[in-house]
């Protein structure tokens, strides 16, 4: 009967929280759309707040500032993104995979935007996502090396190439592909990674 008796009161206190949780991931994703088309680095809080439609004193109580906000995007990315990717690449494996990705990122063009905006600004150390973005880039380079050594193992990419090569390869045609998609809408990213892994494997892929 106590802890009956306590519920409503503990319930009223958890509205508020939950309430501001919800706001905060409106302002994250509708920060997100703006990042996309116009970047970060040169717009201020107060810019940001107007793009998004609500006010500088609401984005510095939700998030203390412009670079946690960023921040909170980028997590925010990989929430979206994440699930996907590591449940195909359970399902499917890595040459099959990655192209599925690139068509998928055909369809969501703000968000290699994004990415491809905050790669440029943040070559600069001194930018707050310069280190996100180094960190995500040494994973994606190491669970591709892992996945390369599993299609190796597996018979299905040729044994003589070096696993850590092919991921820095790999990698660095998505980016370089992705971003000649965004001047070219007609580029094939999806294709472009398949011809390239079934240069890398061994017999036909679909």
């Amino acid at each position: 009967m106590t802890e009956v008796a306590r519920q409503p009161a503990r319930s009223g206190r958890r509205a508020p929280y939950v309430n501001g949780e919800r706001k905060r991931a409106e302002l994250v994703d509708a920060a997100f759309e703006v990042f996309a088309e116009k970047g970060f680095q040169r717009l201020s809080v107060r810019q940001i707040a107007e793009e998004i439609g609500t006010s500088h004193t609401s984005l510095l109580h939700h998030f203390g500032g412009k670079d946690a906000l960023l921040e909170a995007v980028l997590v925010r990315r990989e929430e979206r993104e994440g699930p996907w990717r590591r449940t195909l690449l359970q399902e499917k494996g890595l040459l099959e995979t990655v192209p599925e990705v690139m068509r998928r990122n055909a369809g969501i063009r703000g968000v290699i935007q994004l990415d491809a905006t905050l790669r440029a600004e943040a070559v600069n150390p001194d930018h707050p996502a310069h280190a996100f973005i180094l960190r995500r880039d040494q994973e994606i380079i190491a669970s591709l090396r892992s996945e390369f050594e599993r299609e190796i193992g597996a018979g299905r990419v040729a044994a003589q190439l070096d696993p850590g090569v092919l991921a820095r390869q790999t990698a660095s045609l998505i980016e370089g592909v992705q971003l000649a998609w965004l001047y070219d809408g007609s580029v094939d990213m999806a294709g472009s990674l398949r011809d390239f892994l079934q240069l890398v494997s061994v017999g036909p892929q679909g």
